[in-house]
């Protein structure tokens, strides 16, 4: 009975083609737009190379200090000085590694080429625990180590695309480059990592204490906590996060206790990873009102489109009630034609489905450059290619909950108009075109 159903609905299909087109281009548009968000926010959440551990990660951006009893007379320098924070919070049981990055969105560093010329590229100045904290795929040799940030070795890692443009190959294990007029030794080179990940990408990796944008303690101040550094704090176990987090505050609180002078305040981190995407400098994300907005776009993409369709379906239902007439008088029942109605739409659907399906790689492939940070308010190392990787694309979760969805919404368009003319008799339906 299937294979007849499917038949009838094929013929339908090809019988009413304007129909057909414009519900399977609006069932695909639906799909599309919304798997795109789908698709941008699995690449921000989900664990995707080189940020494997994000959900046992946690992360301090920034905080506020100010005069102990006038927290409004704050100040902040957009991040954290690194070795006072990590001094601070290292004791804190269950803490696999305390990674730093200096903040250096949109600086680049003169790199000299093989042929004389020099390319600007984007660096990223970082502590040697990173490399716990992110999983970079080495292609050759390794990263710099603890030891060498002790013995200010001056050395460098690279990623593919830059050692193959300055080496041809990427075994340039051991070689040097010079960087602002320095020459460093490259210990290992890397995977590309695409800036759709743009905590973790960058062309070199430099140790932090050869960085000229790093902010020091003022020398009042020895105690200083803030500076330009980011911290991504990695958990043993991603059930011990919690717990961690909790350390941490409390750690803050001690300190804050003992300091006559000055208050700092992390204004409740550190956020969990996913939750670090949304916040904005010093400000604590409201989950509440980002959840309601994005809710509002997925209802906007969703049933917008599904109103749309089930009126279409309603006004096609009046035009088949003579033939629903018919099939009744010979026998058929509610349920028969019901199942019937309901299976071309099935079929329209699939059909929208795969369209969507096209139409949202169609759109993440020409809008990668900025696709991938629409909802961000930091970017960083801007001029980084943002490419692609098929983690990041084919995801059957992805795009199976954005199918189902729309799926159930296009069956509920095509249930309630095809109820609603199957409650006429079979003498209203046969006059219906006399």
């Amino acid at each position: 009975m299937l294979k007849v159903y499917l038949k009838q609905a094929w013929t339908l299909l090809k019988q009413n083609r304007l129909f057909s087109g414009i519900y399977v281009v609006g069932t695909g548009l639906s799909i599309a737009l919304v798997m795109t968000i789908f698709i941008i926010f699995y690449v921000k959440f989900a664990p995707i190379y080189p940020e494997y551990n994000r959900n046992r990660t946690l992360v301090i951006q920034c905080m506020k200090r100010y005069p102990v009893g006038q927290p409004t007379n704050y100040m902040s320098y957009g991040g954290v000085y690194y070795p006072a924070v990590e001094a601070l919070i290292k004791e804190v049981p269950h803490i696999e590694a305390i990674g730093g990055l200096l903040q250096t969105s949109q600086l680049t560093i003169r790199l000299a080429m093989p042929d004389g010329s020099t390319e600007d590229v984007a660096p990223m100045w970082c502590n040697a625990a990173i490399w716990r904290v992110f999983n970079y795929r080495f292609l050759s040799g390794q990263s710099f180590t603890e030891a060498d940030e002790e013995a200010k070795a001056q050395v460098v890692v690279l990623s593919r695309a830059l050692a193959m443009r300055l080496f041809a190959t990427t075994d340039a294990t051991g070689r040097t480059i010079r960087l602002a007029g320095n020459e460093y030794r490259v210990t290992g080179v890397v995977e590309d990592v695409s800036n759709a990940t743009s905590s973790s990408a960058a062309e070199l990796w430099l140790p932090m204490g050869f960085s000229p944008y790093l902010n020091h303690p003022e020398e009042n101040d020895p105690n200083n906590l803030l500076g330009n550094c980011h911290l991504y704090i990695l958990v043993d176990e991603a059930g011990h996060v919690e717990e961690v987090q909790n350390g941490i505050r409390m750690a803050f609180e001690r300190r804050n206790k003992g300091d006559e002078k000055y208050v700092y305040d992390p204004e409740g981190q550190p956020d969990t990873y996913w939750m670090s995407t949304f916040r904005v400098a010093n400000e604590k994300p409201d989950m509440k009102e980002i959840f309601k907005s994005f809710g509002y776009i997925l209802l906007a993409l969703i049933f917008i489109p599904a109103l749309n369709l089930g009126g279409m379906i309603s006004s096609r239902m009046d035009q088949r009630l003579a033939e629903m007439g018919v099939r009744k008088a010979f026998g058929g029942t509610n349920r028969a034609v019901l199942q019937q109605v309901l299976i071309e739409n099935l079929l329209l659907t699939c059909l929208g489905g795969l369209a969507g399906l096209l139409f949202s790689y169609l759109i993440v492939f020409t809008a990668s450059d900025w696709i991938f940070t629409l909802f961000d308010t930091f970017i960083n190392n801007v001029g980084q290619p943002t490419h692609l990787t098929f983690e990041m694309l084919f995801n059957p979760w992805v795009f199976g909950s954005t199918f189902l969805l729309c799926l159930v919404l296009n069956l509920l368009s095509a249930y309630i108009p095809a109820r609603h003319a199957l409650k006429h008799s079979i003498i209203q339906s046969l006059n219906t075109k006399r």
